[in-house]
């Protein structure tokens, strides 16, 4: 499955929390980068074309900073893979 499969059909924080695991099933880095402020696809350095998706997700989870993303990761273990 390639991992852009995993934006489909999410408008939910656990759907959002579903689609991070997918992303990282499918051998995806996801991070939270200090400077966007939100959760970032390691390969967005490169490829812009998961951006708006991963603004999405952020949004969902209510990622804005460090202490929302740790809320976030505990609450759907974001980290898991």
């Amino acid at each position: 499955m390639n991992y852009l499969n995993c934006f489909n059909n999410i408008n939910t924080a656990d759907e959002a929390a579903e689609a991070i695991h997918c992303i990282q099933k499918c051998g995806e880095t996801v991070l939270y980068n200090d400077k966007e402020k939100r959760l970032v696809l390691w390969r967005e350095a490169y490829d812009k074309s998961p951006e708006e998706h991963m603004i999405k997700i952020s949004k969902l989870l209510k990622i804005d900073s460090r202490e929302s993303y740790e809320v976030a990761d505990k609450t759907y273990n974001l980290t898991m893979y």
